[in-house]
């Protein structure tokens, strides 16, 4: 049981200076939104639309 407590000792210690050495969540959740970007494919701009036809007003039974 003593060597199972020093290995997980040893893991939580390694594990631990590990972390602090690694960039924030926050910095690499940046980084991927850049790289999704440099990935998306640019779409052309939408040509302007123009004028929206008149609808036809519903008639309704009496």
């Amino acid at each position: 049981m003593d060597h199972l407590h020093e290995t997980l000792a040893a893991l939580h210690a390694e594990n631990k200076s590990a972390a602090a050495s690694s960039p924030s969540h926050l910095t690499v959740f940046r980084q991927f939104l850049a790289e999704l970007d440099r990935l998306q494919p640019k779409l052309p701009p939408r040509p302007p639309r123009g004028k929206p036809q008149p609808r036809k007003q519903v008639r309704r039974g009496r």
